[in-house]
């Protein structure tokens, strides 16, 4: 019977006719300790007396949810900003788990992402940082912040950066901030796309991403060094191509390439395509 009444309340609360009334007695229902349905709480277009409803409810879990809303208006989720939970607040600055990749979610305001960065609770601040829904207005506001963690996010918005704001990250106190702003800097410089492939930690994703000199692919090939990131690269001549297409060798990955770039120094990047 309860099961029954869960799976009856879950088809009410879809109900695109429900009335205001019945969905306020519906986000009202306790369900066992579980809260509303769902979809009561993430039904678009909520009127404004069923979100004050949903931000002052007791259970954190619904506030969760809300905050998690592909449907909620950003507006209505930043109300969330002071909640008293950082489960709730983190759960807000991380945004929507959506993988569709037809739809996009609307990004909180700057401001709201500016209190939730700096946030006293570290989840917080890290799902902010980890969200893949920040306007990349917010992102690139972060190539000049105290945090390192920050700069590095702001790599994400590249292009958009001014030059100024480029070489710095590039020329950075931080190695990771400088690795990060490297990997997008070498999708256009094969200058620095030779640099990362000397960092092991690095060499990988820029054999995926860089233009790459002949030299340095032969060598890869030969050293069989990262081949199913090389076999991708796009600026692979086509006798290597050819060459990979036939291999036999099953194994992705090789050895590392040796250490001791300019990164491992802590050297900066200098891009030679400005």
């Amino acid at each position: 019977m309860v099961a029954f009444h869960a799976s009856a309340l879950d088809g009410v609360a879809r109900n695109p006719a429900l009335p205001t009334s019945l969905l306020l007695r519906l986000l009202a229902f306790d369900g066992g300790g579980d809260g509303p349905p769902r979809h009561a709480l993430q039904r678009a277009g909520l009127p404004e007396s069923a979100v004050a409803v949903i931000l002052a409810h007791p259970n954190p879990g619904v506030r969760i949810e809300f905050a998690m809303s592909t449907r909620a208006r950003p507006a209505q989720r930043a109300r969330l900003a002071d909640d008293p939970s950082p489960k709730v607040r983190a759960a807000l600055a991380y945004g929507p788990e959506w993988h569709d990749p037809r739809t996009t979610v609307a990004p909180l305001p700057d401001d709201v992402c500016a209190r939730l960065l700096d946030d006293p609770d570290p989840s917080v601040r890290t799902a902010l940082l980890d969200s893949p829904h920040l306007a990349p207005s917010f992102v690139a506001s972060l190539a000049t912040h105290r945090d390192p963690v920050a700069r590095r996010s702001a790599a994400r918005a590249w292009e958009i950066l001014a030059p100024g704001e480029r070489s710095a990250l590039l020329a950075g106190p931080d190695p990771e901030v400088r690795r990060a702003a490297a990997l997008w800097e070498c999708r256009r410089d094969a200058h620095v796309t030779a640099e990362l492939l000397r960092d092991p930690k690095s060499a990988a994703e820029a054999l995926r991403r860089g233009p790459l000199v002949r030299a340095d692919a032969e060598r890869c090939v030969a050293e069989r060094a990262h081949l199913a990131a090389l076999a991708g690269n796009p600026s692979l001549p086509a006798d290597l191509v050819e060459r990979l297409a036939v291999d036999s060798d099953e194994r992705p990955y090789g050895s590392p390439s040796p250490s001791g770039s300019s990164w491992m120094r802590g050297g900066a990047w200098r891009s030679t395509s400005r």
